[in-house]
């Protein structure tokens, strides 16, 4: 014979449960729509400690990722899988979508800044602006009028804009903020150096086509830089060379081609050899960005150099360009350091700097 719970009880037993989820603020779900599949992260908050809540990453086909019926499908199951909480969403359009422009500008009393970036942006496409949407982001906020200012602008096509947005709205998700991957991953680390308001830091996210080279210094970004340089170009180099087809390059790279023992690690040393020579033209750029930041904290060096996005996922790179330069480089971990973090160590990896640094928007004085 089974015996119900007295009313009471069974109310004071809901109270408890409200209440605790109550206490927690849960942060938006970042999304990545990357062209390997779609990772999701959630953080939530309580007592002003972050916890990372949901994760998850699956392959997703490219009729499930551009019809928003099977994509509806598809996300209602990974949200109740994976005990994500609500549809708010963070998200950035594929670094393909977006042109990346800095700019710099003598500040005006007599203008806003809105107005004198607008006008800048005008001088440098050839396009109708009108034909844009357009985020910014200062680089140098704290100048005086007549001095110069520096501004990173992110430009992408209003059309493919909205329709993206459209897309995951028939998606059944609500779009909080559209943004660029620099700020995502500006935010994840400022996060992550907590207390450390002097130290200077520089994040290096080699894409597809396309590397970011950022510097911090505390909380405030004082170089942003994209350059023609990613997977792509050096993936191409080492088929050539090696006379080897693309998913055997990528292989022997992302493995190491080494096992355990890392008996063949002499080989690794070899294919980065052959593609040293392309990426001592990224360190030209490096060393620029390295001058530049000391020139402006006062001779303060950069700290450290973080590695992140699809290079930063092949074996022993952070060794092999600690060789190149005077900076100690590691690879970026995202979940690192983040309450409960090792019951997703599965999911984290450098190209989840981006989504990481996204699902912490509201969830911390950074934005």
């Amino acid at each position: 014979m089974t015996r119900s719970l007295p009313t009471a009880v069974v109310e004071r037993i809901s109270h408890i449960v409200r209440k605790k989820a109550e206490s927690f603020q849960y942060g938006p779900i970042g999304i990545d729509f990357g062209p390997n599949g779609l990772r999701l992260v959630q953080f939530r908050k309580n007592s002003e400690k972050l916890e990372l809540y949901a994760s998850t990453f699956i392959s997703i086909s490219d009729e499930e990722r551009h019809s928003s019926r099977l994509l509806r499908a598809l996300i209602k199951r990974i949200l109740k899988e994976n005990r994500f909480v609500g549809r708010d969403i963070v998200t950035c359009l594929q670094p393909e979508k977006v042109k990346i422009l800095m700019l710099s500008f003598m500040h005006q009393a007599d203008k806003t800044d809105e107005e004198l970036i607008v006008q800048r942006i005008a001088e440098r496409i050839d396009d109708d602006i009108a034909n844009y949407v357009i985020d910014f982001m200062m680089v140098r906020p704290e100048v005086g009028n007549g001095q110069e200012r520096s501004v990173l602008v992110a430009l992408s096509n209003h059309d493919e804009v909205i329709s993206y947005l459209e897309h995951l709205r028939k998606a059944g998700l609500k779009v909080k903020l559209l943004e660029i991957e620099p700020t995502a991953v500006r935010r994840l680390i400022s996060v992550k150096q907590g207390d450390d308001h002097e130290a200077n830091l520089m994040t290096i996210s080699m894409g597809n086509a396309q590397t970011y080279i950022t510097v911090l210094s505390g909380r405030r970004l004082i170089y942003e830089r994209d350059v023609d340089f990613g997977e792509r170009q050096l993936i191409e180099l080492l088929c050539k060379e090696l006379d080897i087809d693309e998913h055997e390059a990528r292989t022997m790279l992302e493995r190491g081609h080494t096992n355990d023992a890392g008996e063949n690690e002499p080989v690794t040393a070899a294919l980065y050899s052959v593609l040293k020579p392309l990426f001592m033209e990224l360190v030209e750029d490096i060393n620029r960005a390295l001058i530049y930041a000391a020139s402006e904290t006062r001779g303060v060096p950069v700290k450290h150099v973080y590695l992140t996005n699809r290079v930063a996922t092949w074996h022993g790179i952070e060794n092999f360009i600690n060789t190149l330069i005077e900076v100690p480089v590691s690879v970026l971990t995202p979940f690192e350091g983040f309450n409960n973090a090792q019951a997703f160590g599965g999911d984290s990896g450098p190209r989840g700097a981006v989504v990481t640094g996204m699902a912490l928007h509201g969830l911390t004085e950074f934005g």
